[in-house]
């Protein structure tokens, strides 16, 4: 997914699609730009609050995007579904 970080009222939405469509083997990448200006930075801060509540995130380093496509304010992200640990 790409730049999907944008308005408040999408946030729960999007997360509710992304646990619908994810399972335990599933691999989301995400790609955002990180915008400074406005309401953007707290959307940020809060879309990755709730998505840590359900998913764990691994960023991949700079270094490793393409060359070409590659900047400080653009980021990519691993995200996969937190295991559960289930008792006996």
């Amino acid at each position: 997914m790409a730049d999907c970080i944008y308005y408040e009222e999408s946030l729960e939405p999007l997360l509710k699609t992304l646990k619908d469509l994810t399972g335990p083997d599933t691999c989301v990448l995400c790609c955002y730009e990180q915008r400074t200006v406005g309401k953007n930075p707290e959307i940020e801060r809060r879309y990755f609050e709730l998505l840590q509540r359900d998913f764990e995130l691994e960023k991949i380093p700079l270094e490793k995007h393409d060359e070409e496509y590659r900047s400080e304010d653009i980021h990519i992200l691993n995200i996969h579904r937190k295991r559960t640990v289930r008792s006996s």
